[in-house]
């Protein structure tokens, strides 16, 4: 018996572990101590991996952070541009989107955290651009099929404004850190529902 592909299979994923870990760990502390602070001794501790394992796959701390957040804002990215809401009521409809938002917002918070904070790499910017098209796209389509069933009180483009500066992710920071917490998101449904049904 062959245990060749056995053994190439576990190797796979011990490093898909190991890199996902590395990953995660880098997130995580520069959500914490901010992109300038950030050492790679820290990540290699945190991650629970060699610092050598660290550098073998990031020649800097600027390449492993850019990396690390490109790759996890792609597959948030990806998420986001699939979603579609499932009922049909408009105020159901808003309650979903929110509620999507919401999610993703704590799912990945040291993702967003670290990237509206600001401080990473400058090409980084560029990530939360795409980050923030994609959930633009995903608001604007949402109330264009509201708007197209007479659902809407007001016009697309104010709604689509309102929508996008109440579901920004700087804005769940501070609701969700601010004196509403949990109850932010069912206020934020409500602000949207009287403001746009």
């Amino acid at each position: 018996m062959n245990s060749r592909p056995y053994v190439q299979r576990e190797r796979a994923r011990r490093t898909a572990r190991t890199e996902a870990a590395i990953e995660a760990a880098a997130l995580r502390e520069v959500a914490r101590r901010g992109y300038g602070d950030l050492r790679m001794s820290d990540v290699a501790r945190r991650a629970r991996v060699a610092p050598r394992t660290v550098y073998a796959r990031a020649r800097s701390k600027e390449h492993l952070v850019e990396n690390a957040l490109r790759r996890r804002a792609d597959a948030l990215a990806t998420r986001v541009e699939r979603w579609r809401p499932r009922a049909s009521a408009p105020d159901a409809v808003l309650n979903e989107i929110v509620a999507f938002h919401e999610g993703n917002y704590r799912q990945e918070s040291a993702l967003l955290e670290a990237l509206v904070a600001g401080g990473v790499p400058p090409n980084c910017l560029a990530i939360l651009r795409r980050l923030d098209d994609v959930r633009l796209a995903v608001i604007s389509r949402t109330l264009a099929d509201l708007a197209h069933e007479g659902a809407l009180r007001v016009r697309l483009a104010d709604a689509v404004a309102l929508a996008h500066a109440l579901l920004a992710y700087p804005t769940w920071r501070t609701a969700l850190t601010g004196p509403a917490r949990r109850r932010a998101p069912r206020l934020v449904a409500a602000a949207l529902r009287s403001a746009l049904l």
